[in-house]
């Protein structure tokens, strides 16, 4: 499997949601999957879909490894997702909570995977990416309504 086959696998979607696994991954140097990762936020950066959303959590997680390493570093990760062109950063709304206590309902996913799920359905995306094996089979429920793209078919 190769950046070519998640390329086939987002045919069809302007609208996109983004785990936290794959933000991570994208900044992991001895994380398999980061070509692929890297590839898809290149894609988002150059304007590839008209819609890109993270959650607010996505960002707290994404951040720890960068503030856990220095002030330094932590204030560049964070410039750099305040300011990524095309991406929309989501709060955790009424509405979204909502949302996800329905997700967490229906999938029994950790209240975190809860929140990039029903973050993406109230933003009414057409595919998620992910890098969680717990989500191919506990977000099926969903399937239907989007498109659940696991990254680690696609990469190592």
């Amino acid at each position: 499997m190769s950046r070519s086959s998640l390329h086939a696998a987002l045919r069809g979607a302007s609208r996109l949601a983004l785990d936290t696994s794959v933000v991570i991954a994208a900044g992991d140097a001895a994380d398999p999957r980061q070509p692929c990762a890297r590839w898809l936020l290149d894609e988002v950066e150059s304007g590839r879909f008209t819609f890109t959303v993270i959650s607010t959590l996505t960002v707290a997680e994404a951040l720890v490894p960068a503030v856990g390493a220095s002030f330094e570093e932590g204030v560049a990760a964070q410039t750099a997702l305040r300011n990524f062109p095309h991406l929309t950063i989501a709060p955790l709304d009424f509405d979204i909570a909502v949302e996800v206590a329905h997700v967490r309902g229906a999938t029994k996913l950790k209240m975190p995977d809860a929140i990039v799920l029903g973050t993406a359905i109230a933003h009414h995306v057409e595919a998620i990416v992910h890098a969680d094996d717990a989500w191919v089979t506990k977000a099926k429920p969903y399937a239907g309504m989007l498109k659940l793209i696991y990254l680690g078919d696609h990469c190592p």
